[in-house]
């Protein structure tokens, strides 16, 4: 299909194209509609037709001698600097002495099977070029060059940072097995870390966010961050196209965006302080989109399409950590349960042996041991049961409330329960309160932020410490921790989450703006008041 308005270029013949070579004729192909004439004849074209059709080009072209004089030039080629000018003229004449050694006397070199051209490669003036040179043969039977001089300066540019995604890309990919083995929250650090490094060697910023959606609701949960400050407690963002920022946008289309001036954009929302422009890019899993990657600056038009494809390119492989960060984290969990369940099927034979013998030494007459017996049966079987019971238990709860006495250290403490599993948040409850402590529970987050937010603007003194659970369905365990800080800074945060699951990331978030500690489910009960002795006596201090 023909362009509409090109110009209108005419030759002897088509076949007289002939001589051109590819790289010539594909531009003309590109840029003219070509017809013929009977303006000449003979076949093949003249010098002077081969110079009228190419002197039209946007390129710079010229006609060069084997001693390396310009015979000719188009207007381009003319207002180049005469060191450019020097250099594609040695360019033409390397370009000629490479192809007369697939010259013969009897044949052609497009008859023998020599290339129509060759490329040589310039440097100059902090700029790269290539020039394409064809032989041409003069009425006379001298051996000219037509060199077509191309400014390669962006296609190398873009083929450096290319090979700069790739680096950076390979270091988020370089994962070993002291990396696997490691708690989910510094492997999360150490791809904060890289993916930091790769967009300050890609983009030259420093400031971004990533974002993930939550399958369930399509909320984009905020994972990592750098510079660029988080939404208010209570605000979400999802992958919407309208009311949810760019993100929002590019997480719902799937394609990129470049806002030039945030101050003009209505779609753009304020994270970096000051930030004038952005770069937003889909993370993808295959072809579903995962979460977006955002990159702000406080320079103004900072950012433009070979910087979104870069982007979109590292985004590739930061979505592929990602995956494998997610696959791991899900294979320890269900290893570990598993792990539980096998046991608990091993044991409970040896119990039931128990019990038989148990009911044999009553036969006996041995009453007392068969007692004592039982008793032991019972409590390996309750163990059983709370550790099978995986995030749902705390093990050794029973015991403890059973036999453990009101702590001095503990008593008037006022603690704040978050955890939308029933069976969790009582049993915490029952034994914080057997320690003295006051204990307020809350069944989900957003009664958790209430109860927090209320402190802060009643008499009453903020809670003295905060647990919470970080997966429930309406708030995650960060805005839980935010909401603490935000009432009171010194307030100490344990967060719990199950077989080290965080979806939302809110340990490694947390970490970083000082949590107090966290616990994976399902930990002792020992453990526990461990940490909570030791978060009131630092709050104390």
């Amino acid at each position: 299909m023909t362009a509409p308005n090109r110009p209108l270029l005419l030759v002897s013949t088509l076949a007289s194209l002939d001589g051109l070579p590819p790289e010539v004729r594909a531009v003309l192909d590109a840029r003219f509609e070509i017809a013929e004439t009977d303006r000449a004849a003979g076949g093949r074209m003249d010098e002077g037709s081969v110079l009228e059709i190419v002197g039209g080009l946007g390129e710079g072209v010229g006609l060069v001698d084997p001693r390396g004089e310009v015979l000719w030039m188009n207007a381009r080629l003319a207002a180049v600097s005469p060191a450019m000018l020097r250099a594609f003229a040695d360019a033409c004449v390397q370009g000629l002495e490479q192809l007369a050694e697939f010259d013969t006397e009897e044949t052609t070199e497009l008859e023998a099977g020599g290339p129509h051209s060759v490329r040589e490669s310039l440097s100059l003036e902090e700029s790269e070029f290539e020039v394409v040179v064809a032989p041409f043969t003069a009425e006379g039977g001298e051996r000219r060059a037509i060199g077509l001089l191309l400014d390669v300066t962006a296609n190398r540019r873009l083929q450096n940072r290319i090979e700069q995604v790739d680096v950076a890309g390979g270091e988020l990919l370089d994962l070993d097995t002291e990396w696997v083995s490691r708690p989910v929250t510094v492997r999360l650090r150490q791809i904060e870390d890289r993916l930091a490094r790769g967009i300050e060697s890609i983009l030259g910023e420093a400031a971004f966010e990533v974002r993930l959606v939550e399958p369930r609701t399509g909320q984009l949960e905020l994972v990592m961050s750098r510079g660029i400050e988080p939404l208010p407690i209570g605000q979400r963002m999802f992958a919407r196209p309208e009311g949810h920022g760019i993100s929002g946008l590019v997480a719902s289309s799937g394609e990129g965006y470049v806002c030039g001036d945030a101050a003009s954009d209505i779609r753009f929302m304020s994270g970096l302080p000051e930030a004038a422009s952005s770069v937003t890019v889909p993370l993808r899993r295959g072809e579903r989109v995962i979460g977006t990657l955002n990159v702000e600056s406080t320079v103004p038009c900072r950012f433009g399409e070979e910087d979104r494809f870069c982007l979109e390119l590292y985004g590739r492989y930061l979505g592929l950590a990602l995956t494998i960060l997610d696959m791991l984290v899900v294979e320890r969990y269900t290893t570990n349960r598993q792990v539980v369940e096998n046991i608990s099927s091993e044991i409970r034979g040896s119990l039931a042996a128990l019990a038989d013998l148990a009911g044999r030494l009553d036969l006996g007459g041995d009453a007392a041991s068969a007692g004592s017996l039982r008793e032991a049966t019972a409590a390996i079987e309750a163990r059983l049961d709370t550790s099978a019971g995986g995030p749902q238990s705390i093990l050794g709860a029973e015991a403890f409330l059973r036999d453990a006495e009101i702590e001095s250290t503990l008593s008037g403490h006022r603690v704040l329960v978050a955890d939308d599993e029933p069976q969790i948040r009582q049993t915490i409850r029952a034994v914080l309160e057997r320690c003295g402590c006051e204990v307020t529970v809350c069944e989900d987050g957003a009664a958790a932020i209430e109860a927090i937010e209320a402190t802060g603007s009643a008499a009453a003194e903020p809670f003295e410490l905060v647990i919470s659970d970080v997966r429930m369905p309406d708030r995650n365990g960060y805005e839980v921790f935010r909401a603490a800080k935000d009432a009171a800074a010194d307030t100490p945060v344990i967060l719990m989450t199950g077989f080290g699951y965080d979806p939302h990331h809110s340990i490694v978030r947390s970490s970083q703006e000082g949590l107090h500690c966290f616990l994976f489910k399902p930990f002792q009960v020992g453990q526990l008041l461990d940490e909570v002795r030791k978060a009131l006596r630092e709050r104390a201090t």
